[in-house]
């Protein structure tokens, strides 16, 4: 299994399901939500894909997809790791 660190660096197909995967569970909401971050949102595409389809990306990637979706992004500052809120709806 490949950590993948941008968007850009998964293949064509896999840039698919990740953006399939934010349009068929998440809903976009006109305000930001500081109750959820890239980090547990990705981690919830992680389980989904599993083992056997093998990704395992970073938040920055989840950010980046978040971002080709068409929602906003606001940096998270007290986090150690680079991680972002978003204006998606309750998960």
């Amino acid at each position: 299994m490949i950590k993948v660190n941008h968007f850009s660096d998964l293949s064509l197909q896999d840039q698919y399901i990740l953006i399939d995967h934010i349009f068929f569970n998440y809903k976009m909401i006109p305000s930001i939500n500081y109750q959820q971050t890239a980090y547990g949102l990705k981690a919830r595409f992680n389980r989904f894909t599993g083992v056997n389809i093998g990704h395992q990306i970073t938040s920055q990637c989840f950010m980046e997809a978040m971002v080709e979706a068409g929602y906003k992004a606001i940096p998270a500052k007290k986090d150690i790791i680079p991680n972002w809120y978003f204006n998606v709806g309750r998960v």
